[in-house]
């Protein structure tokens, strides 16, 4: 039987917030290869939407304009992967991508609430309460795409809060309490020159220890040449010890013990094979 008008009107209210939705969010999308995956599950949800509708539209004998307007914010999502494709090709086609978002996507949304309009005008039944239910929708949306674009950014804050990472957050975090952590013991007068994970901490540090090892060697030179023998010999000692080490080679090859496994194994196969041939 076909679709009741209030089945109807109630699929297009929804269809029209799904494009809302989808709308929004592709807008927020970074760009590919940092967007792929949030696109992924974007464009993944927007096609379970058709496919959980479309048996009820199937069944109901829909229209297949009605039916195919469904599949818009796929469109939506796809459309967008390709204009990235398009600017990963070239660059200077940046401005389809500023272009096809401003607004919450504006255009697009727009270009589908237009084809919404459209087939409710088609169709006889209930014409002005589905227009009057897309106009306000439609209005507070673009009101709001206005507005974001030229006063609040609020598009920005949205990227920001859905897909911007938080690592280079704690990593700036954790430089400053590290650099702040270093001067203070350098006003202290102590000297912290272990290794450390952040890159501009490590180089100070690897200057200190430059230094250090400047001051030891100096030092031990004016020790005197009878400390400098002891060292020297002490030295000399550590390589023999060493060379000593090395010289043991570690065992290679099978033991006695697995040998003796073998050669039992293998005889036990030969008795088995002869007592099958005399059977």
């Amino acid at each position: 039987m076909p679709l009741k008008h209030l089945t109807e009107t109630v699929l297009v209210v929804l269809l029209a917030l799904v494009t809302i939705v989808t709308g929004v969010v592709v807008s927020t999308l970074p760009h590919i290869p940092e967007g792929f995956f949030p696109w992924t599950i974007i464009f993944v949800a927007t096609v379970l939407f058709p496919a959980l509708v479309y048996p009820l539209l199937k069944n109901n004998r829909a229209d297949y304009a009605f039916r195919a307007l469904h599949f818009a914010p796929v469109a939506i999502t796809i459309v967008w992967m390709f204009v990235e494709i398009a600017i990963l090709k070239q660059p200077r086609l940046e401005i389809l991508h500023r272009i096809y978002t401003w607004g919450w996507s504006a255009p697009a949304v727009a270009l589908t609430f237009l084809l919404l309009a459209v087939f409710c005008l088609q169709v006889i039944r209930r014409r002005v309460p589905r227009i009057t239910l897309l106009i306000l929708f439609f209005v507070p949306f673009i009101a709001s795409a206005y507005a974001s674009e030229n006063y609040t950014h609020w598009n920005t804050q949205l990227a920001a809060l859905l897909w911007e990472a938080k690592e280079p957050v704690i990593i700036a975090q954790n430089s400053s309490s590290s650099m702040s952590s270093m001067l203070s013991q350098s006003a202290k007068g102590e000297k912290n020159l272990a290794s450390s994970s952040v890159p501009e901490e490590e180089a100070w540090r690897q200057k200190l220890r430059e230094v250090e090892e400047g001051k030891t060697h100096s030092s031990v030179t004016a020790k005197g040449p009878l400390q400098g023998i002891e060292a020297a010999a002490s030295l000399s000692e550590g390589k023999k010890i060493v060379a000593h080490k090395r010289t043991k080679l570690p065992k290679s090859g099978g033991e006695m013990e697995a040998m003796a496994i073998f050669i039992i194994a293998a005889y036990a196969a030969v008795l088995h094979k002869r007592a099958m041939n005399v059977a």
